[in-house]
């Protein structure tokens, strides 16, 4: 008997020891991801990631630590770990249900059409085996990651064409101008400038019905756009300094979508984009330069592949939690940013004084475009969004097309691709748009 006590002790006692360095080893695998990954986090505001590391650390070292606790903290890592991935596919499995991706493939299928599952990767891979040189869209947001303040793309490979976006079953693919913006051809003259994001380059909709095509439909005006998809007020203002001496126009439309108001507190960070606002500073000579630009993305690019796979992943959703990491990181965003958002703060002040300054004799005409959620439950918001833009400068005209949109549009869904959340603006959307904004133009002419 006593032997066989000593037996199941000395088990028990190999069994706490495995279990400490089976602790101790994921607490080192832990670790070295947090030093390797911190940073790049903290710059993404990814505090789900933060929370879960730091969470896995605290339980590995302690059970490691203390011999009395190791079973205990074993215990909580197992269900943890359960609850984490349980939880992530009660998500997935809501999520994939109610996408933006799932709803369209219903709209598609009950007309005959079918949705390109393909990524955002798998699309521009299968065009490269046909001897095509083309790249997944890479924007200047994505360089604002790197905190590099001596260097920083402004615009997309100039000539060159890319796989854009999905909102409407196929990926749209763009060919950028010879200064890497999306219009047929660079024109040095013409009547209207088009600033902006995604709205202002005319993202997922057909060619016809990008904002420089309809305003020579609708206003007999030809535009070229500036916009680019990510830009924020301080990387549209960038390029404003940029192209001013290569253009020549009358009427400047600075489109300024609802997310703008996070993306200038991102961008007011960045010291290169600051620089700008500086009423004295002139430009980065940025497109004389340009073929050092086209080599470091070119570079970025194809060295970064595999990591542009936007589109829909249910294997990645479910193996790399992003369910549960997007749901948490998206409550704590909507929190600091969307209902928080400092009306106080100066910078569209700043921006809107600055390109006053620069274009002191054109007539400058601001846009506000609302996001579904204003038409949900965000009307005050987004109210109170447009008299902060209106009240940033005296010398500017604004014009409201949420105000539009919810007096004139009997249903708002009309105005975004196939009705969905947070999409762009339909081909409906988009003439609706250019039309309002035409007619203010003849109005303050």
């Amino acid at each position: 008997m006593p032997n066989y006590k000593y037996k199941i002790l000395f088990q028990e006692k190999i069994k706490k020891k495995l279990l400490k360095l089976f602790l101790f080893f994921l607490f080192l695998i832990v670790s070295l991801i947090l030093i390797q990954k911190i940073d790049k986090y903290f710059n993404q505001n990814d505090i789900a990631k933060i929370s879960i590391l730091f969470f896995l650390l605290f339980i590995t070292f302690f059970g490691f630590l203390f011999n009395r606790l190791t079973k205990f903290f074993v215990i909580i890592l197992i269900y943890f770990i359960l609850i984490l991935y349980l939880t992530n596919l009660l998500l997935v499995f809501v999520d994939y249900n109610s996408s933006n991706q799932k709803n369209i493939e219903k709209i598609l299928k009950k007309h005959g059409q079918k949705f390109d599952n393909r990524s955002l990767l798998e699309v521009v891979q299968d065009e490269r085996k046909q001897g095509k040189e083309i790249y997944p869209y890479v924007v200047p947001r994505e360089f604002l990651k790197k905190r590099d303040e001596t260097f920083m793309p402004l615009t997309p490979m100039p000539n060159t064409e890319y796989v854009s976006c999905n909102e409407y079953g196929e990926w749209k693919k763009i060919k950028t101008d010879k200064l890497g913006f999306n219009n047929k051809m660079f024109n040095k003259s013409f009547d209207i400038l088009i600033m902006g994001d995604s709205f202002a380059e005319g993202s997922c909709v057909q060619n016809s019905f990008e904002p420089t095509k309809l305003f020579k439909n609708y206003s007999n005006k030809n535009a070229y756009s500036i916009g680019i998809s990510g830009n924020g007020p301080f990387l549209s203002l960038a390029l404003a300094h940029e192209v001013k001496d290569l253009v020549d126009f009358d009427y400047l439309v600075w489109l300024i979508y609802d997310n703008d108001f996070y993306d200038i507190k991102l961008e007011s960070k960045s010291d290169y984009l600051k620089k700008y606002i500086e009423k004295n500073f002139i430009n980065n000579n940025y497109f004389l330069n340009i073929d050092e630009v086209i080599e470091y993305q070119k570079n970025y690019i194809n060295k970064n592949l595999n990591s542009f796979k936007t589109g829909y992943s249910l294997k990645e959703s479910l193996l790399e939690l992003k369910a549960i990491i997007y749901k948490i990181n998206s409550i704590f965003a909507e929190k600091n940013i969307k209902e928080n958002y400092d009306y106080n703060d100066k910078n569209f002040q700043k921006v809107f004084d600055k390109i006053h300054f620069l274009y002191p004799n054109k007539k400058i005409f601001v846009v506000y475009l609302p996001e579904t959620s204003c038409f949900e439950y965000r009307s005050v918001e987004c109210n109170r969004r447009f008299l902060h833009l209106k009240n940033s400068s005296p010398k500017i005209n604004f014009i409201n097309f949420y105000e539009f949109i919810k007096n004139e549009i009997q249903d708002y869904k009309k105005m975004y691709a196939l009705g969905q959340k947070n999409s762009h603006f339909s081909e409906y959307g988009y003439s609706q748009l250019i039309k309002f904004i035409s007619n203010k133009m003849s109005i303050n002419n």
